[in-house]
């Protein structure tokens, strides 16, 4: 039997102003200690087994040889967790810093035993050019999507290092999503709804949700589900600009177009989304010995605002242009074929995977900063703001073919190869609406007329004479001021495996390895539609430039290297097991492809790649059983991380990656969990991690500091202490009713947001904690009905922060926090159908 456990999570809120780390211990040891009372008045129930598939073969989570944590699909439901960024609700020492809808799914912020140096805040605009520290697949395709948990079987969490298996992404950690598998056996099919009211929100939350599973034969079945909700918005904006016809901004004094601000106005609840999914799964067992199954997963995700606010207006984004749409298609093919060949089993897994995503997000803040910094510029332009658009499309194929020996002999072993061709597209503009109209006028030229001493009688007049008085009009000032087009394309190739000897009955060893190859290559195109020598002075070859100043760069790198593994096993009694592990974890490196030279636009040669960053794992750790009710894991761990690659932003705040030096992370996790008798089950969790910098570094651009980083400076998003706690119980009723009640908290201590606390931006966030509840009723075996509450306490938490520009100080309503979402009251009604 899969994971069929009771399991209790958390319901999220974060509040960095409230719980103590002392009150979430002690309420966590009173939920157990409640529910040990029950245990002592009746011992009559057992744990189930939960069965694993991380080394690529069905074992008891107890027999897998590090930590591994496996979340149900039960649970989860139990829980309310509906997408991946919700996951660390549940587990002790993982952090998902909460972008609301809108941001988390940009890029994976998956937080695993401490290795972070990016600040998620900036991650919510555009895709990372590194790639995560975390491996995430479903089922068997390797991609990062911030999936709608529906249909679960459940949700595997692999910390440490995975290389060997997993490839050289899994440097963290791995989390596998799950679904269950079509059921040739029987028809069944099932109807849910759920609706709920969000406090500081006008409007509520609506969703519905479908399954049906239909044998075809005595050997095929196929499965569908399909779901549809709406996310109700909390957050206002009270200083949106108002457009007009085209794009135009309204002015605020129409009789004065030279120097008329905007009108602005206040909106509600710009951060509403809504997502669908559709998922159809074939199986069939074709023969005794051989398996086919395809899947294809479909997900249309449309948000609009972002859920944070200006720091200290509660409940509000005070920027410009608040309404920042993002629509995101998400399609995943599968094709899994499984022959049992009598000595082992052989695998091959075929995916298709493509992410698109159209978004648009205000960057005014980076446009006032030159406009403040000069009017040669933009003139001063007195209306200034900048709508930046994206469109990207992340495609890959992967096709991995192993062979997993059966068990039960001396050896075991599982061989593989892994083949993998990824490449996006990433086009980028930015506009400043009314600008073009606005060059034109007379006088608009005054603010460079004061700086040169000259007479030009509008900024459009300035741009042309200025680039020799014969340019052509494409270099007349338009609304369209930057375009960004950045092409990329990763291929790896990679052969791997992983030797087990069971030298005994209770001790195994074993030894793995990942040998791949890799090539990274990207391009990129960039125009300045305007401003001349302000923008684009690159001499060729060094970089292309055109008459409208555009910038083409390009870079290509290619990696072959190893990765080790050595996990060794003992088995100390029947419920009693220690290890203890060794592994690597390695991620390639790249090409920014950014514009080299001179121009503002443009980045010194020592940003034009990146090296790979490894990490070294050492860990040690117990697991087993209690008196069959009790369930137990802890480890400590060290890893050492070199080379780190960290997400920046330049002296033009524009963003590359580099190089940093080395840093350390160690800690403790401990997992307990226990079906307590009187139809009562619990779960206590505690991380400890303490990661740091190890070695000073700094990095530079064009001779300025970008960052500065001293041995001892903390991980940014990294919290030292998370503690989750979770109670069940399940109570029969008279006439076929069974009760359920649920309840939840979690703990995140303190975090920073950057690596170094004299770098622009760096904040403290508070810790916090999170509590849930919810109770069910089971009418039979057809109808139940559910009452919930996420964020019982209401409490405002910040779960991240950003992005703070280098001169926010321009603008400084830009320094924004990011909203867990507030109190949310609301009930599920299912319907099964068999």
């Amino acid at each position: 039997m899969i994971d069929h456990r009771r399991t209790l999570g958390t319901s999220r809120f974060p509040s960095p102003r409230s719980v103590s780390l002392a009150a979430a211990v002690a309420a966590a040891l009173g939920i157990a200690a409640t529910a040990a009372t029950a245990r002592a008045d009746d011992a009559g129930e057992t744990l189930q087994e939960i069965v694993v598939t991380a080394n690529r073969r069905e074992q008891n989570l107890l027999d897998v040889p590090y930590n591994i944590s496996a979340v149900s699909g039960q649970a989860l439901q139990a829980a309310g967790i509906t997408t991946l960024s919700d996951i660390a609700r549940l587990l002790p020492g993982i952090n998902i810093p909460d972008l609301g809808p809108r941001g988390n799914g940009s890029n994976s912020n998956i937080i695993i035993r401490g290795l972070n140096a990016n600040d998620p805040g900036g991650s919510a605009y555009l895709p990372w050019e590194s790639v995560p520290l975390v491996a995430t697949y479903v089922d068997e395709v390797p991609m990062f999507v911030n999936l709608n948990l529906n249909d679960i079987q459940r949700v595997e969490v692999l910390r440490g290092p995975q290389g060997t298996l997993y490839g050289s992404g899994a440097v963290a950690g791995t989390i596998r999503i799950i679904h269950n598998l079509p059921d040739p056996g029987k028809f069944s099919a099932e109807v849910s709804v759920d609706a709920s009211a969000t406090s500081h929100a006008a409007n509520g939350s609506y969703g519905i949700n479908g399954l049906l599973n239909v044998p075809l034969t005595d050997t095929a079945a196929v499965r569908l589900s399909a779901g549809y909700k709406t996310i109700s918005g909390f957050v206002n904006a009270d200083n949106a600009i108002i457009f007009g016809p085209n794009a135009q901004p309204v002015l605020a004094d129409p009789s004065n177009p030279l120097t008329s601000n905007f009108a602005t106005q206040s909106l509600r609840d710009i951060d509403s989304a809504l997502s669908q999914y559709e998922r159809i799964a074939f199986l069939w067992h074709v023969t005794d010995s051989f398996d086919a199954s395809f899947s294809y997963d479909r997900q249309d995700d449309r948000s609009n605002g972002f859920s944070r606010e200006t720091e200290g207006l509660s409940y509000v984004d005070n920027v410009l242009i608040p309404e920042a749409p993002d629509h995101r298609i998400v399609d995943l093919d599968a094709l899994t074929l499984t022959a049992d060949v009598g000595f082992a089993t052989v695998t091959s897994s075929t995916s298709f995977a493509r992410n698109q995503d159209q978004s648009t997000y205000d960057e005014s803040a980076f446009l006032l900063n030159y406009n403040a910094e000069s009017p040669l510029y933009y003139g001063s332009y007195p209306r200034a703001s900048t709508d930046f658009l994206t469109d990207y499309t992340d495609s890959s194929v992967v096709e991995e073919l192993r062979l997993v020996s059966k068990t039960g002999s001396t050896w075991d072993y599982t061989v593989g190869g892994f083949f993998r061709h990824e490449w996006n597209d990433l086009f980028q503009y930015e506009t400043i609406p009314g600008f073009a109209a606005w060059s034109q006028l007379p006088g608009s030229a005054d603010a460079v007329n004061q700086v040169l001493g000259s007479s030009y009688s509008s900024f459009g007049q300035y741009i042309t004479q200025y680039n020799g008085g014969t340019a052509p009009a494409d270099l007349s000032p338009v609304d369209t001021n930057y375009t960004y087009a950045r092409n990329s394309e990763f291929l790896d190739r990679a052969i791997y495996g992983e030797l087990t000897l069971h030298a005994t009955a209770k001790w195994q060893i074993t030894g793995g390895l990942r040998v791949f190859w890799q090539d990274v290559s990207q391009s990129l195109y960039q125009t300045i539609p305007y401003g001349g020598p302000y923008f684009s002075t690159l001499p060729a070859p060094a970089n292309a430039t055109d008459a409208l100043g555009s910038t083409i760069a390009s870079g290509d790198q290619k990696f072959h290297n190893h990765l080790f593994k050595l996990n060794t096993g003992y088995e100390l009694s029947e419920t009693l097991r220690a290890y203890a592990t060794y592994s690597e974890g390695f991620r390639h490196g790249g090409a920014n492809a950014s514009a080299i030279g001179t121009c503002v636009f443009c980045d010194s040669p020592s940003t034009g790649t990146f090296k790979p960053d490894t990490v070294k794992n050492y860990e040690i750790g117990i697991k087993g059983t209690a008196g069959n009710w009790l369930r137990f894991s802890g480890d400590v761990f060290l890893m050492h991380w070199s080379d780190i690659q960290i997400q920046l932003f330049d002296y033009s705040d524009s963003a590359y990656v580099a190089n940093g030096g080395k840093a350390t992370s160690q800690g403790v996790e401990l997992e307990l969990e226990g079906q307590l008798g009187h139809g009562w089950f619990a779960t206590l969790g505690y991380g400890y991690t303490d990661a740091k910098i190890s070695s000073d570094f700094t990095i530079t651009d064009r001779g300025e500091t970008i960052l500065s980083a001293q041995n001892g400076d903390h991980l940014p998003y990294v919290p030292k202490q998370t503690v989750t706690a979770g109670l069940n119980f399940t109570q029969p009723l008279s006439s076929g009713v069974t009760f359920d009640a649920h309840a939840d908290a979690s703990y995140r201590s303190d975090v920073s947001t950057q690596i170094n606390a004299s770098a622009s931006g760096f904040q403290e966030l508070g810790g916090f904690t999170t509590v849930g509840a919810s109770s069910g009723l089971l009418f039979g075996p057809h109808l139940s009905t559910r009452l919930y509450v996420k964020n019982l306490t209401n409490q405002a938490g910040i779960s991240a922060a950003g992005p703070v520009l280098k001169n926010a100080n321009f603008y400084p309503d830009y320094r924004v926090e990011y909203l867990s979402r507030p109190r949310t009251v609301g009930l599920t009604i299912a319907y099964t159908f068999e």
